[in-house]
């Protein structure tokens, strides 16, 4: 996902932002690009936010273009051009 820069904003108080995360496990998200845009979260990049006009949480930005709220693993490996395995697992529960 760094390699096409893909982006996930959000916030630290966000349950919907902790859900997507919690689905990456903590090494794979720390491959992942995290924008905080709460002004009390831990390294605020609220500039970041505001330029890419940040609604909602999560967003992500992949390949230019924005997806608000929880996406599944799958969809995530669409959108990015993922071409590793696609056996994820835990999946996304239902909203």
């Amino acid at each position: 996902m760094q390699t096409i820069k893909a982006r996930m904003y959000g916030a630290y108080c966000c349950p919907h932002c902790h859900t997507q995360q919690e689905l990456f496990g903590k090494e794979a998200f720390s491959a992942i690009t995290y924008i905080e845009c709460h002004p009390r979260g831990k390294d605020v990049q609220p500039d970041l936010c505001k330029a890419a006009n940040i609604k909602a949480y999560p967003t992500w930005e992949i390949r230019g273009k924005y997806y608000t709220g929880r996406q599944s693993l799958e969809k995530l490996a669409i959108l990015s051009g993922y071409k590793g395995s696609s056996n994820f697992w835990p999946q996304l529960p239902s909203p």
